[in-house]
C-alpha cells in the first residue's frame, strides 16, 4: 500500500503534467484531475479555489497571499467566461479599471 507521501507525489506528477501542457492552468472541477487528485491537492495547498468548482495551482503556505490570484487572474477570466459564453463574450478596457 502506498504511503501518504508517495499518494502525493502521485497528485504533484498529475499537476505537473497538466502545467506542462497549460502553463496558466485554471481547473474547473474534476474535467482535467481526478476528485482523488484534486482533494489530495487542495488539502496540502497545492490548489487555490478561486469559487466554486475552480482552481488555480498554488503553493503550501500561501494562504492569505494575493500574489497566485494576480498573476492568474486574466487566464481564469478567459476560462470563465469560454466555459459559460462560449465565444459570445467580450471584455471592454473599461472592465479592467
Amino acid at each position: 500500500m502506498a504511503t501518504i507521501q508517495e499518494l502525493l507525489a502521485d497528485s504533484l506528477e498529475v499537476l505537473r503534467q497538466l502545467q506542462d501542457k497549460e502553463p496558466n492552468l485554471i481547473l474547473r472541477g474534476t474535467e482535467a484531475i481526478s476528485r482523488t487528485h484534486l482533494n489530495r491537492l487542495l488539502a496540502n495547498g497545492w490548489l487555490q479555489e478561486v469559487m466554486k468548482g475552480w482552481y488555480i495551482p498554488s503553493r503550501p503556505g500561501s494562504e492569505g497571499d494575493t500574489t497566485v490570484w494576480y498573476t492568474s487572474y486574466w487566464h481564469f477570466v478567459r476560462a470563465y467566461a469560454d466555459s459559460r459564453f462560449g465565444s459570445d463574450w467580450s471584455l471592454s478596457a473599461d472592465s479592467s479599471l
